[in-house]
C-alpha cells in the first residue's frame, strides 16, 4: 500500500493525517510514479492552517520527484523508469501517485530528486521573475526585499548570474552571510532606517531598475522610494504583510508594477519545459551556490511543518519517502 498525507479539517501541524491509500492505474492522460521526494513549502501551510480555504478531505503537499511506475494510454513523451519532477499538483505528500502527464518534466542525471523537490516550486517562481516577467539584462541594478528567503536567494542569484548589479535586503544581519557568501556583496539590512540612503548611495542617485518584492508590509513603499522613473517591480509575495499599492503614483513615475502567478508557468507546456530546462543548467552551472536542505520522513509532515512555522532548520524542507 502507499502513504499520503491528509488533512480534514484546517488547523495546526496536528491536523495532518499520515494514511495508507491505494493508488489505481493512471488514466489516459495520467502517469503514475513511485515518488522519492516531496518539497515542503510556505503555501502548504497556508493550505493546511485554513489562510486559503480548500475543499475538504484535501491532500497535501504540491510538488515532488520521483520516478515512472506506469503510463496511460493516451501519455506520449515518457517511458518506464524516467527520473520526473512536477510543481503545483496537490496531493504531493506521499510515495506513489498519479499525475497528469503534461506537468511533469524529466530530470537530468545531475540533479537529484531530494533536489528537485527542493526546488521546482522556488526554482520556477525565480524563473518567472528574472526570466519571464521582467528580463534582467547586464548592467541593470536589481533590489531583492527579501533576499535571504528560499525564492529571494534564488532570485538575488540568479539576477547575479545574469549581470546585474544585486543588492539584496534581509531582516537581519544574521542573514547576511549566505548571499556575501554567494558574492553579493550589497546586503543591507530591512531594518536599518537608513537603506534607503544607502540605496541612493551605491546607485548613485540613479535609482534601482527592478525591485522585486517577496516580503511585503511597511518596507514595500520604502522600496517604491528607491526605484528610478520608469522602474518596474515584480510582487512575488507577502511574507509580512500585505501592501498597499499607490497606482496613481506608480503611473506618475511610470513605473510598472506585475504580480507573479503559477499560471504564468504551469499553464504553458512550452514555458514549463523551457524554466525547468533553465533552472536545471542553473543547478548544474552552480548558480545558486550550496543548497541547503533538511529532510523528515513522509511520516514526519506535522515535525516538519513545525520545524517551518518555528524556523529551526535552513534552507529548503523536503519529505523522503
Amino acid at each position: 500500500m502507499a502513504h499520503r498525507v491528509r488533512i480534514f479539517e484546517q488547523g495546526p501541524p496536528s491536523v495532518m493525517h499520515y494514511e495508507e491509500v491505494e493508488v489505481s492505474a493512471p488514466g489516459p492522460s495520467q502517469i503514475r510514479i513511485k515518488q522519492e521526494a516531496s518539497g515542503v513549502n510556505f503555501v502548504d501551510t497556508m493550505f493546511r492552517d485554513g489562510t486559503i480555504k480548500m475543499p475538504l478531505p484535501f491532500d497535501m503537499g504540491v510538488e515532488g520527484a520521483g520516478i515512472v511506475e506506469a503510463i496511460g494510454e493516451a501519455t506520449r513523451g515518457f517511458n518506464v523508469g524516467d527520473r520526473v519532477a512536477y510543481w503545483f499538483a496537490p496531493g504531493a505528500y506521499t510515495d506513489q501517485r498519479l499525475v497528469q502527464a503534461d506537468l511533469l518534466v524529466r530530470l537530468p542525471q545531475s540533479v537529484s530528486a531530494i533536489t528537485a523537490a527542493a526546488l521546482m516550486a522556488k526554482g520556477l517562481t525565480a524563473w518567472s521573475a528574472v526570466k519571464q516577467i521582467h528580463q534582467v539584462v547586464p548592467g541593470e541594478t536589481v533590489l531583492v526585499n527579501g533576499a535571504a528567503g528560499g525564492v529571494g536567494l534564488l532570485v538575488a542569484t540568479w539576477a547575479k548570474a545574469l549581470g546585474a548589479l544585486v543588492i539584496a535586503l534581509v531582516g537581519s544581519p544574521s542573514k547576511a552571510a549566505a548571499l556575501t557568501q554567494r558574492g553579493i556583496p550589497h546586503v543591507l539590512d530591512a531594518n536599518d532606517p537608513k537603506w534607503v540612503s544607502k540605496v541612493a548611495h551605491l546607485t548613485q542617485g540613479r535609482g534601482v531598475d527592478v525591485s522585486f518584492e517577496l516580503v511585503g508590509g511597511p518596507n514595500f513603499a520604502k522600496s517604491v522610494e528607491t526605484l528610478r522613473d520608469g522602474a518596474a517591480i515584480v510582487h512575488i509575495g507577502n511574507a509580512s504583510g500585505s501592501i498597499a499599492v499607490d497606482k496613481e503614483l506608480l503611473a506618475s513615475r511610470s513605473i510598472t508594477f506585475t504580480k507573479y502567478s503559477t499560471a504564468q508557468v504551469i499553464h504553458n507546456r512550452h514555458i514549463l519545459e523551457l524554466a525547468s530546462s533553465d533552472l536545471f543548467q542553473a543547478l548544474e552551472s552552480n548558480v545558486f551556490g550550496e543548497i541547503e536542505i533538511s529532510t523528515f520522513s513522509l511520516a514526519e509532515a506535522n515535525r516538519a511543518h513545525e520545524a517551518l512555522a518555528a524556523r529551526t532548520v535552513t534552507g529548503s524542507i523536503v519529505l523522503t519517502s
